[in-house]
Protein backbone atom coordinates (compact mmCIF):
# COMPACT_ATOMS: atom_id res chain seq x y z
CA UNK A 1 0.00 0.00 0.00
CA UNK A 2 1.20 3.26 -0.45
CA UNK A 3 2.20 6.08 2.68
CA UNK A 4 -1.34 7.50 1.29
CA UNK A 5 -3.27 4.49 2.04
CA UNK A 6 -1.77 3.22 5.37
CA UNK A 7 -2.27 7.48 6.66
CA UNK A 8 -5.75 7.19 5.37
CA UNK A 9 -6.41 3.25 7.09
CA UNK A 10 -4.96 4.78 10.57
CA UNK A 11 -7.15 7.81 10.45
CA UNK A 12 -10.53 5.56 10.05
CA UNK A 13 -8.43 2.65 13.13
CA UNK A 14 -7.72 5.96 14.98
CA UNK A 15 -11.22 7.65 14.54
CA UNK A 16 -13.17 4.51 15.43
CA UNK A 17 -11.46 3.99 18.84
CA UNK A 18 -11.56 7.46 19.82
CA UNK A 19 -15.58 7.21 19.07
CA UNK A 20 -15.41 3.42 21.18
CA UNK A 21 -13.79 5.36 24.03
CA UNK A 22 -16.51 8.33 23.96
CA UNK A 23 -19.09 5.95 24.23
CA UNK A 24 -17.39 4.45 27.23
CA UNK A 25 -17.05 7.53 29.19
CA UNK A 26 -20.54 9.04 28.40
CA UNK A 27 -21.93 8.34 31.36
CA UNK A 28 -18.80 8.84 33.81
CA UNK A 29 -18.90 13.01 32.98
CA UNK A 30 -21.74 15.49 33.92
CA UNK A 31 -20.91 17.66 31.19
CA UNK A 32 -20.97 15.86 27.89
CA UNK A 33 -18.67 17.57 25.25
CA UNK A 34 -18.42 17.01 21.50
CA UNK A 35 -18.06 19.07 18.00
CA UNK A 36 -22.15 19.88 18.34
CA UNK A 37 -22.07 20.35 22.11
CA UNK A 38 -24.95 18.30 23.05
CA UNK A 39 -23.49 15.49 24.15
CA UNK A 40 -25.68 12.31 23.07
CA UNK A 41 -24.78 8.93 21.88
CA UNK A 42 -26.65 9.88 18.68
CA UNK A 43 -24.42 12.79 18.05
CA UNK A 44 -21.42 10.80 18.72
CA UNK A 45 -22.78 8.53 15.99
CA UNK A 46 -23.28 10.82 13.73
CA UNK A 47 -19.90 13.05 14.14
CA UNK A 48 -17.98 9.31 13.93
CA UNK A 49 -19.65 8.24 11.24
CA UNK A 50 -19.30 12.00 9.15
CA UNK A 51 -15.31 11.73 9.74
CA UNK A 52 -14.86 8.11 8.46
CA UNK A 53 -16.77 9.15 5.45
CA UNK A 54 -14.42 12.60 5.15
CA UNK A 55 -11.52 9.98 5.27
CA UNK A 56 -12.94 8.05 2.44
CA UNK A 57 -13.38 11.26 0.26
CA UNK A 58 -10.17 12.93 1.03
CA UNK A 59 -8.16 9.50 -0.08
CA UNK A 60 -10.35 8.75 -2.93
CA UNK A 61 -9.70 12.38 -4.19
CA UNK A 62 -5.90 12.24 -2.71
CA UNK A 63 -4.87 9.03 -4.54
CA UNK A 64 -6.30 9.87 -7.55
CA UNK A 65 -4.50 13.64 -8.02
CA UNK A 66 -1.17 11.83 -6.47
CA UNK A 67 -1.35 9.84 -10.17
CA UNK A 68 -2.82 12.14 -12.45
CA UNK A 69 -2.11 15.67 -11.17
CA UNK A 70 -3.43 17.05 -14.51
CA UNK A 71 -7.37 16.09 -12.62
CA UNK A 72 -8.90 19.34 -11.38
CA UNK A 73 -10.51 19.43 -8.46
CA UNK A 74 -13.55 20.60 -9.68
CA UNK A 75 -13.15 17.43 -11.79
CA UNK A 76 -13.63 14.83 -8.77
CA UNK A 77 -16.35 17.41 -6.46
CA UNK A 78 -19.08 15.11 -6.57
CA UNK A 79 -19.09 10.73 -6.25
CA UNK A 80 -20.42 10.04 -9.85
CA UNK A 81 -17.11 12.31 -11.14
CA UNK A 82 -15.17 10.47 -8.98
CA UNK A 83 -16.19 7.02 -9.89
CA UNK A 84 -16.01 8.08 -13.62
CA UNK A 85 -12.35 10.06 -13.32
CA UNK A 86 -11.32 6.50 -11.10
CA UNK A 87 -12.45 4.46 -14.32
CA UNK A 88 -10.84 6.62 -17.21
CA UNK A 89 -7.60 7.98 -15.26
CA UNK A 90 -7.03 6.14 -12.30
CA UNK A 91 -7.65 2.28 -14.61
CA UNK A 92 -9.71 1.40 -11.63
CA UNK A 93 -13.49 0.30 -12.18
CA UNK A 94 -14.75 1.53 -8.47
CA UNK A 95 -18.43 -0.31 -9.39
CA UNK A 96 -16.13 -3.69 -9.04
CA UNK A 97 -15.52 -3.52 -5.46
CA UNK A 98 -17.80 -5.69 -3.85
CA UNK A 99 -19.73 -3.13 -1.35
CA UNK A 100 -19.54 -0.29 -3.14
CA UNK A 101 -22.85 0.57 -2.85
CA UNK A 102 -22.54 0.23 1.05
CA UNK A 103 -19.68 3.20 0.78
CA UNK A 104 -22.55 4.62 -1.41
CA UNK A 105 -25.19 4.30 1.39
CA UNK A 106 -23.00 5.58 4.03
CA UNK A 107 -22.61 8.72 1.77
CA UNK A 108 -25.85 9.53 1.46
CA UNK A 109 -26.35 8.60 5.18
CA UNK A 110 -23.78 11.98 5.97
CA UNK A 111 -25.49 13.30 3.68
CA UNK A 112 -28.75 13.23 5.51
CA UNK A 113 -26.80 14.17 8.90
CA UNK A 114 -24.96 17.19 7.74
CA UNK A 115 -27.40 18.28 5.33
CA UNK A 116 -30.71 17.58 6.78
CA UNK A 117 -29.91 17.45 10.36
CA UNK A 118 -30.81 13.38 10.62
CA UNK A 119 -33.24 13.45 7.64
CA UNK A 120 -33.06 12.48 4.23
CA UNK A 121 -33.26 16.17 2.61
CA UNK A 122 -35.35 16.86 -0.37
CA UNK A 123 -32.67 16.30 -3.32
CA UNK A 124 -32.40 12.96 -1.99
CA UNK A 125 -36.36 11.74 -1.97
CA UNK A 126 -37.13 13.88 -4.78
CA UNK A 127 -34.73 13.45 -6.99
CA UNK A 128 -32.95 10.26 -6.41
CA UNK A 129 -35.20 8.33 -3.92
CA UNK A 130 -35.17 4.60 -4.94
CA UNK A 131 -31.36 4.45 -5.82
CA UNK A 132 -30.49 6.30 -2.39
CA UNK A 133 -32.75 3.94 -0.15
CA UNK A 134 -30.98 0.85 -1.73
CA UNK A 135 -27.92 2.86 -0.93
CA UNK A 136 -28.80 3.03 2.45
CA UNK A 137 -30.05 -0.59 3.27
CA UNK A 138 -26.62 -1.93 1.13
CA UNK A 139 -24.96 0.17 4.61
CA UNK A 140 -27.12 -1.58 6.87
CA UNK A 141 -28.27 1.37 8.14
CA UNK A 142 -32.11 1.45 9.32
CA UNK A 143 -34.34 4.83 8.39
CA UNK A 144 -37.30 5.42 10.54
CA UNK A 145 -39.85 7.10 7.98
CA UNK A 146 -37.35 9.70 6.21
CA UNK A 147 -35.28 9.86 9.96
CA UNK A 148 -31.69 7.81 9.75
CA UNK A 149 -31.50 6.08 13.04
CA UNK A 150 -27.23 5.57 14.02
CA UNK A 151 -26.22 2.89 15.99
CA UNK A 152 -22.72 1.62 16.83
CA UNK A 153 -22.35 -1.03 14.91
CA UNK A 154 -23.20 1.10 11.93
CA UNK A 155 -20.07 3.16 12.73
CA UNK A 156 -18.11 -0.41 13.37
CA UNK A 157 -19.85 -1.02 9.61
CA UNK A 158 -18.82 2.33 8.11
CA UNK A 159 -15.44 1.82 9.08
CA UNK A 160 -15.01 -1.75 8.61
CA UNK A 161 -16.24 -0.91 4.99
CA UNK A 162 -14.28 1.99 4.64
CA UNK A 163 -10.73 0.30 5.08
CA UNK A 164 -11.82 -2.05 2.74
CA UNK A 165 -12.46 0.43 0.01
CA UNK A 166 -8.86 2.22 0.75
CA UNK A 167 -7.48 -1.15 0.11
CA UNK A 168 -8.87 -1.99 -2.75
CA UNK A 169 -8.41 1.18 -4.18
CA UNK A 170 -5.27 1.44 -3.17
CA UNK A 171 -3.69 -2.04 -4.07
CA UNK A 172 -5.58 -1.95 -7.51
CA UNK A 173 -4.40 2.01 -8.48
CA UNK A 174 -1.36 2.58 -10.37
CA UNK A 175 2.07 3.65 -8.01
CA UNK A 176 3.05 5.81 -10.99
Amino acid sequence: MTALGEAALGQLVIRVADYRTLLQLSGTRNRQSGRHLRGSAVVRHGNALTDLVAVLESFTVARLLKMRPAITHNQVMRWTDRIKMWKKHGGVDLATFVELRAVLGFIEVRNALEHGLGRLTEHQLDQRRDEVLRQIAAAGVQLDGDQVLLTPADVDRCGDVGKDFIKFLDLHASTT
